[in-house]
């Protein structure tokens, strides 16, 4: 049996709490883990076969080869092989030129990048999924560090307070059991049981932005207060998340009251709305309407669509515009009357 170390002993206990407190992993289940053989993804490694010896579920791995730095991306692969190797587990490894699809779809590094990994991320679920008894997920190694640069990103992009909870333990197909882990707590434990890792060189340039809020932005923003201000913002992070849950929980269940018998939205119960809870009603409605309807996540809805389309509603009900259409993303048209809002496309007006 062997035998942890006290720090390494916590990190396990804890990890394994975070696990069954929110229900992410159970017998039957296969977890796919993300291992792009960084500290944060090799750590997560570690306890997923620490945690599969208490739970028996089927584990493998996977590793997308970005093409981004081709010497070191080798040598990342290289390393990532012979751990699963040494482990037995079984790794999938994808080859993307990242750049060319950057190139390609006009996208950043970050976003090509980001894209390439959930396409591969979601043919691995299709591929695993029908030769599973339970849940098919894939377990990323976001720590809680991520979670507040992810915050400050969204944040000076204007999300809002939806950006806040952008990461979660828990999200459909993805597990992120890392979440509530600091990366000195990873760094230590791997310290602790001489656990190798590589490290990322594209973290140290100042190329992305994300680079910039983690090795400038917060460490100038610790000394001037004169104390970490990454524990502050986790806590206000977890706190807006828990507020952000129960009005998108809230909002849910007014779009079930609002909902008449052709799919459209009643406009009299809308106007009875406040704003903010209303904008949040037509938002969660009108992107279930393009994932389920346009079969697309490219919803790309702004505050001043929203916007318009409450002063829409309440002049239908209460003023003398009975009648407005309102161009959406991706050639949608919400037609609002003073009975209710409904959406066409194209081929429907």
């Amino acid at each position: 049996m062997h035998s942890y170390s006290r720090t390494t002993y916590n990190f396990l206990q804890t990890l394994r709490e975070t696990v069954e407190r929110n229900s992410l992993i159970s017998s039957s289940d296969h977890i796919i883990c993300a291992l792009s053989g960084g500290l944060d993804s090799v750590m997560l490694f570690y306890f997923l076969l620490y945690y599969r010896k208490e739970l028996d579920f089927e584990l493998s791995a996977c590793h997308l080869h970005h093409g981004i730095r081709e010497q070191t991306a080798d040598e990342d692969e290289a390393f990532v092989r012979q751990l699963c190797a040494e482990a037995q587990v079984e790794l999938s490894v994808r080859h993307v030129d990242v750049p060319a699809l950057a190139t390609r779809r006009k996208l950043s590094l970050e976003a090509a990048g980001r894209e390439a990994r959930q396409e591969f991320f979601r043919e691995l679920m299709d591929e695993k999924r029908p030769h599973t008894n339970g849940s098919c997920r894939v377990a990323l190694a976001h720590h809680a560090d991520d979670a507040v640069e992810t915050f400050l990103l969204n944040l000076g992009r204007g999300s809002g307070s939806r950006g806040v909870g952008a990461m979660r333990i828990s999200d459909g197909d993805v597990i992120r059991p890392l979440l509530e882990t600091r990366v000195s707590e990873l760094e230590e434990v791997a310290v602790a049981e001489k656990i190798d890792w590589r490290e990322d060189e594209t973290n140290l340039s100042s190329e992305f932005l994300r680079n910039r809020i983690r090795h400038q932005l917060l460490p100038l923003w610790s000394e001037l207060l004169d104390y970490d201000v990454r524990p502050v913002l986790l806590r206000y992070i977890n706190s807006a998340r828990e507020d952000e849950d129960f009005l998108n929980t809230s909002a849910e269940k007014l779009i079930k009251s609002a909902l008449l018998p052709d799919g459209s939205l009643s406009t009299v119960i809308m106007a009875e709305l406040d704003p903010p809870l209303q904008k949040r009603v037509l938002r969660i409605y009108l992107e279930n309407y393009y994932r389920e309807k346009l079969d697309t996540e490219q919803a790309e809805l702004s505050h001043a669509h929203l916007t318009i389309l409450s002063a829409s509603i309440d002049e239908a009900v209460h003023g003398d515009k009975k009648q407005r259409r309102h161009h959406l993303p991706q050639s949608l048209v919400a037609q609002v009357s003073e009975s209710r809002i409904l959406l066409l496309n194209n081929e429907e007006l």
